[in-house]
């Protein structure tokens, strides 16, 4: 992450909106990037760690204001709400990674177990001496399909990450592989 905040990309919410959830017994290891009026703060109606987040001097916040808005949103979508959401996202990315599995004729790299709703998928061995990003941009150029292409440091050389959400179909995994 390039900030101290969790992205909100799959919650739909405007660009720039995130949030950063911490558990209460890990709050006092963790600090914002920006150090700010709430380190010196006398408050005390506020934890430590609220009032070094909530306010890291000027900032329009009007993207985070809708985080929570976003978030019952996507958990409206389904009549099971973000548990059916989460079930759905994850049944899609079995399916989408299995597709492009087949599609490149390679192995998927761990267990369906090890998965939720993002994944990697090995590259064939064919595509190993040719840069990653390179590849990335052949990707965008000529078919329209934006996907992380990323080097690994063992064997296979290349992966592309993968990932599911309810606005995504089947058929664009096919249309990568």
């Amino acid at each position: 992450m390039h900030n101290s905040r969790k992205r909100c990309k799959w919650l739909c919410a405007p660009k720039g909106a995130a949030f950063l959830y911490v558990r209460r017994d890990k709050q006092l290891e963790i600090r914002p990037l920006t150090i700010s009026h709430g380190t010196n703060s006398p408050r005390t109606d506020k934890t430590r760690f609220q009032l070094e987040f909530d306010w890291t001097g000027t900032d329009d916040p009007t993207a985070y204001m809708c985080v929570p808005e976003a978030i019952a949103f996507m958990g409206s979508l389904l009549p099971g709400g973000w548990t059916e959401l989460r079930q759905q996202n994850h049944q899609l990315l079995l399916q989408g990674r299995q597709l492009l599995c087949e599609a490149l004729e390679v192995q998927p790299p761990c267990p369906e177990e090890m998965i939720g709703s993002m994944a990697v998928v090995p590259l064939p061995t064919t595509l190993e001496n040719r840069d990653f990003m390179s590849i990335h941009d052949e990707l965008f150029d000529k078919f329209g399909i934006q996907v992380a292409v990323m080097p690994w440091q063992e064997k296979p050389r290349l992966l592309v990450r993968i990932s599911a959400q309810i606005y995504n179909t089947l058929e664009q995994y096919e249309y990568l592989g």
